[in-house]
Order: C-alpha cells, then structure tokens, then sequence
C-alpha cells in the first residue's frame, strides 16, 4: 500500500507537503490506522510526529483523530483495507505534522 501522510514542522518548513511510504499490508493484518503510523516511524521514518500513544487506545479519547482520504477517523480503532491512503491531521492547527493543538 502506498501511504501518503501529511507533513509540516513549523520551525523547519515553509509550506506543508506530502511523504510517500511503501508498506505491505494485507487486508487479512487488519492494521489500523495508528499501528501504521507506528511501522512508518518505527521501520521507515522516525521523525514522524503523531499521537502515537493516545490516552485510551479503544476510540474513547478522540486524541488520535485524523483524517483519512478526507473523512475523519480515531487511528485506535480505524482498520485498514490494504489499499492505498492519505493520512492527514483533523484540523488546521498544526504543531508537527499530526499533532495538533487542542
């Protein structure tokens, strides 16, 4: 799958933009969203900012809400179907790329 995820660091970048990852998923992995974000910064890329251990891992705390292929998601519990995604934070306020200000 291909995985396309949003990336701004305020102190670094002047405009946002994408980075493109590679991963094998199959749909029989049943990998969420947030356990993909953690193969990317654990395998692929560790600068990668998200909220990588939310509060509650079970939907609850609506720390890890992103937005997938627009539509907006909490990575805990989102599961993926092996096609390809675009990963991007809820809202406009970035503080690194899918961390956000609350």
């Amino acid at each position: 799958m291909l995985v396309k995820i949003f990336r701004f660091d305020p102190s670094v970048d002047c405009q946002p933009h994408y980075d493109s990852y590679s991963v094998e998923v199959r749909p029989e992995d049943k990998m969420t969203v947030m356990e993909l974000l953690n193969y990317i910064a654990d395998n692929l890329d560790s600068t990668l900012s998200f909220f990588s251990h939310s509060a509650c891992h079970h939907g609850i705390c609506g720390r890890c809400a992103v937005k997938c292929d627009g539509k907006a998601c909490l990575a805990c519990t989102t599961v993926l179907d092996g096609e390809d995604v675009v990963i991007e934070p809820l809202k406009a306020d970035v503080v690194k790329d899918l961390v956000i200000q609350n």
